[in-house]
């Protein structure tokens, strides 16, 4: 019977429901490549978008649409119901301590922040040993680990000496400006970076260590369906299926 359970779970998502419409499910997203990318018509793509294409694909029962929100407003969106879902999310990333109803699957992909400096000559791993003191730029609405996870802008100027920007690409090229002395950048979106601006490698120092490594899971509202044990299940069968292995390569994203 044990051996019978994948393949009869696998057979239910892809199994049309009783009702030929599938369920609506408002899934938070907010700017942060490669998760999700906003472009000038306002179109959003990414990781985020082509994760939940794929779900849509993988299984009748659901239809997963994104709702666009922002770093500091995610929480009070979730609050008033304007989504029940948010992907590559992390309890600690301020969820926890607010009056908030979720649930959480299982880590389902592993992300991280690295820093870059521009490359000089003598300038070494030495150089990201001690961020204090240096001009750090970072993603606004974020949480650092070098800065002791604080969030508010006045005390990250003020104890971090850091300037806030609104996306990792704009971190890079201050810093291949010679604008900031340190960025902190998601690992895979730097890896994206790189592999459209080859000539870019060469510039720039990237630390060896890491400022975080993070477990990338999906909070739902508690008592909502899909449950997390739902959305579980549902990414266990696509791994099953060889569907998401592509997406994480595509962006860079370590299982």
């Amino acid at each position: 019977m044990a051996r019978l359970l994948p393949i009869l779970l696998l057979a239910l998502f892809l199994a049309p429901g009783v009702n030929a419409e599938p369920r609506t499910v408002a899934v938070g997203g907010y700017e942060f490549a490669p998760y999700v990318e906003i472009d000038e018509a306002g179109k959003p793509s990414g990781l985020t978008v082509d994760l939940l294409d794929a779900m849509n694909a993988f299984q009748k029962e659901w239809r997963f649409v994104l709702v666009v929100t922002s770093p500091s407003r995610r929480y009070k969106d979730f609050a008033e119901g304007r989504y029940d879902m948010i992907l590559f999310e992390n309890p600690e990333w301020g969820w926890t301590g607010r009056d908030l109803p979720f649930d959480v699957t299982e880590s389902f992909v592993m992300g991280g922040e690295v820093f870059i400096a521009r490359a000089m000559p003598g300038r070494g791993q030495e150089w990201f040993a001690s961020p204090k003191g240096r001009r750090i730029v970072g993603m606004r609405g974020y949480h650092y680990g070098f800065a002791d996870f604080q969030t508010d802008p006045d005390i990250l100027a003020r104890d971090f000496g850091m300037v806030l920007v609104n996306s990792n690409q704009a971190s890079i090229e201050m810093v291949l400006k010679g604008r900031a002395d340190i960025a902190v950048v998601t690992d895979a979106y730097l890896r994206r970076y790189l592999a459209r601006n080859p000539d870019a490698q060469s510039r720039l120092l990237i630390s060896q260590s890491m400022d975080q490594v993070y477990h990338h899971a999906a909070l739902l509202r508690r008592g909502g369906r899909p449950g997390a044990s739902d959305i579980q299940a549902l990414l266990a069968a696509m791994e099953r299926d060889g569907r998401l292995d592509p997406l994480w390569r595509a962006y860079g994203m370590k299982r």
